[in-house]
């Protein structure tokens, strides 16, 4: 353990939450480079648990924002000592860990966040990837960058497609006639510019004009119509040629196959103008994309692309009841050819560990190259990946990238790879930021990502005492939550494509989803006893292996006052008592866990082995101490000025509190009793009457 301790540590009494929280902010809208590489569901703040990790080894005496942006590859607190985590998910312990100079171990059941470890964890030289991609654009790139080749409208030259707009059609169940499922016909706009750029809904032909107007008339057809009503308004459907009005689940309950989609508009740029243009989908580029869809077909049985049923779960039924049956379904035939050929090419390359890398890079560009897409036609003029909302929500207006990538775009194989690029020059050099009134700046230390000795392994916790054999110094997780989304369900999207390519024992099996996993989830028949279970075992397995001295810490982030009650019960059964509980700002609001009832804090659970000698305190006393804890945290959050706490927010922090007063003192009633007591309307209203009118957010405040 960390050498130089006496007494308490700093994570036993404080935390610095108005600073952290305020990085927080600012690093969620932009991650580090190395948390860039690869999607990662719940993602955690690397800067957290640097915190964390430091106030775990440093005494209650430091400035622990001091230690923070201090290099501490050399420092005795942290080298030589072995962190473990049990769930590490995208590895951000490993990580931070790893740059403090520690030992350390990660355990992961999901065959996909363990890859994406391995691959952040891994020090490649930077030179050998650059060189290994440009042999790849000259095998493989030039053949895909020929498949989205256009013609550009100002000058007839070649040009580059960036994006082709796709829109699903169905049949009017009245009258039998085709309808494109257009909500408007505005295909994307500037008002600040007066630029729109429309659909006819006759001819489609896409034109431009400065102004929308109830009465728009195609200067093609001379059809006219309102551009800003289209057919669709939340899944209902009116037919444009009979009016009858339908549900669209309708159609698709008596019929087998997902809707069939045409393309009808380009958003491309021409090398020779310096200029992006938006133009229809014409002859010429009918002619190309059937010559690329024949050769799928003529191809078809030998190209690289997953032929696995999609199975039934919680978020991929969302798809499924769109009569999507196949994973391959979610591509079109163009990109499909492109990315299987791309794939095939990868496969070649050696070293393994370069190889990997690439792989990486793949499985990442298939997040923005499938027909689950759809253009941000208001701000960014960009695609908007799958997964952006932690779905599998089919969109009814698709939108197709370029899928190597030219000039502009996001998300293409060129600009992914530049993404991990950038995180594997992050291993050798990683930095923090900064944020002062004058701006941010970035601190580069003298430390490396993966240097000193790592290992992750891809199997259940409930089994890692066959592999850890000496104590480690601290324990340090973020364990899935009772009503977190079902993320080994869409990491299925991921595993299904890279397991074609991958030889690690883990891929070997038909599914990523794994029976041992900890969630709650009624389709696979995985109850809340079922995630208690699992949590209990992994808990205690891992306090086992824990030091007498040690730590055991871990993030925690639910809504619901039985999941603090369930999880403490858990930490019990471990052998583990709980010192301290502290917030910190976790989550985005819009990140998907708690459906209409959100908080963007999570509480960071301080634990040890030693059994705390507890002393008997009234019902009133103890309410007493909570509130005065939480009217500490509220003051500390205040420093910051960023944050507008709720009654949500408050409620978040009176779980946390009760936790922490009820391990500290026999108290004569049940914890789930105490929380309701402490859950006093009026002093929630008092606390939140003592939080000033926040400072609004802003990017230019952090950088």
């Amino acid at each position: 353990m960390a050498k130089n301790v006496k007494g308490y540590r700093y994570i036993e009494k404080k935390f610095p939450i108005a600073e952290i929280n305020r990085i927080c902010v600012s690093e969620r809208i932009a991650l580090k480079p190395i948390y860039m590489m690869h999607r990662i569901f719940a993602r955690r703040i690397g800067s957290v648990f640097r915190t964390i990790i430091l106030g775990a080894l440093k005494d209650d005496s430091v400035n622990i924002m001091e230690e923070f942006y201090k290099s501490h590859r050399t420092d005795p607190d942290t080298n030589d000592i072995t962190i473990l985590d049990p769930m590490c998910g995208g590895g951000t312990t490993l990580i931070e860990g790893s740059r403090l100079g520690a030992k350390v171990i990660g355990f992961e059941i999901n065959p996909i966040p363990w890859f994406i470890t391995k691959c952040e964890m891994s020090i490649i030289e930077v030179n050998k990837l650059i060189e290994t991609y440009k042999n790849l654009e000259i095998t493989i790139g030039r053949k895909i960058k020929e498949m989205y080749k256009t013609k550009c409208p100002h000058c007839g030259e070649e040009g580059e497609i960036i994006y082709v707009f796709w829109i699903k059609k169905v049949k009017c169940p009245n009258c039998n006639k085709e309808i494109q499922l257009f909500k408007d016909y505005i295909v994307t706009y500037d008002k600040k510019e007066e630029n729109f750029y429309l659909v006819c809904p006759r001819c489609l032909d896409v034109f431009h004009t400065t102004s929308l107007k109830e009465e728009t008339t195609c200067p093609t057809c001379g059809n006219v119509f309102n551009p800003k009503n289209g057919v669709v308004v939340k899944n209902n459907i009116t037919c444009p040629y009979c009016s009858h009005k339908f549900r669209l689940i309708n159609v698709l309950k008596k019929q087998d196959e997902p809707l069939d989609a045409i393309p009808y508009a380009i958003d491309g740029f021409c090398h020779n103008c310096e200029r992006r243009f938006i133009k229809k989908f014409d002859e010429n580029d009918w002619k190309i994309l059937k010559k690329v869809e024949d050769t799928f077909e003529e191809n078809k049985s030998k190209l690289l692309f997953p032929k696995d049923e999609i199975p039934d779960g919680y978020n991929t039924n969302q798809m499924k009841k769109h009569n999507y049956k196949y994973w391959y379904q979610m591509f079109n035939k163009r990109q499909l050819l492109a990315l299987s050929l791309l794939l095939e090419e990868i496969k070649k390359i050696e070293p393994k560990e370069v190889r990997d890398i690439f792989l990486l890079t793949f499985s990442e560009t298939l997040r923005a190259n499938n027909m689950f897409c759809y253009y941000d036609k208001r701000w960014a003029k960009q695609i908007t990946p799958l997964f952006s909302r932690k779905d599998f929500a089919p969109v009814n207006f698709p939108l197709e990238q370029n899928v190597w990538g030219g000039k502009y775009g996001r998300g293409s194989f060129r600009q992914v790879f530049e993404r991990v690029l950038k995180g594997k020059e992050f291993n050798l050099k990683p930095y923090e930021r900064l944020y002062t009134n004058k701006g941010t700046k970035r601190i580069y230390l003298d430390e490396k990502i993966g240097e000193k000795e790592w290992a992750v392994y891809c199997m259940d916790a409930q089994d890692l005492d066959k592999i850890v054999k000496d104590k480690v110094d601290l324990v340090i997780t973020d364990p899935p939550y009772f009503d977190s989304i079902n993320y080994s369900e869409v990491y299925e999207f991921f595993y299904v494509w890279l397991k074609l390519a991958l030889d690690y024992e883990c891929f070997k099996n038909p599914s990523a989803i794994n029976q041992n996993e900890a969630i709650v989830n009624e389709i696979q028949n995985k109850d809340k006893e079922h995630f208690k279970k699992i949590l209990t075992n992994i808990f205690r397995k891992s306090a086992n292996v824990l030091k007498d001295n040690g730590m055991f810490i871990f993030t925690f982030h639910d809504f619901s006052k039985e999941a603090w009650v369930d999880m403490l019960e858990i930490v019990k059964k471990a052998g583990l008592s709980v010192k301290k509980i502290h917030f910190y700002h976790g989550e985005n609001v819009s990140a998907g866990h708690f459906g209409g009832q959100k908080s963007v804090f999570d509480g960071i659970w301080v634990c040890k082995k030693e059994k705390i000698e507890k002393v008997s305190i009234s019902v009133e006393e103890s309410i007493d101490l909570v509130w005065k804890e939480i009217d500490h945290l509220i003051d500390e959050i205040k420093k910051s000025k960023y944050f507008k706490l709720d009654e949500n927010d408050i409620k978040i922090f009176v779980y946390g509190k009760c936790v922490e007063i009820y391990e500290k003192y026999n108290i004569s009633i049940s914890l789930n009793e105490f929380i309701e007591v402490a859950l006093n309307k009026k002093a929630i209203e008092n606390a939140l009457n003592n939080v000033k009118k926040p400072k609004k957010v802003l990017i230019t405040d952090f950088i």
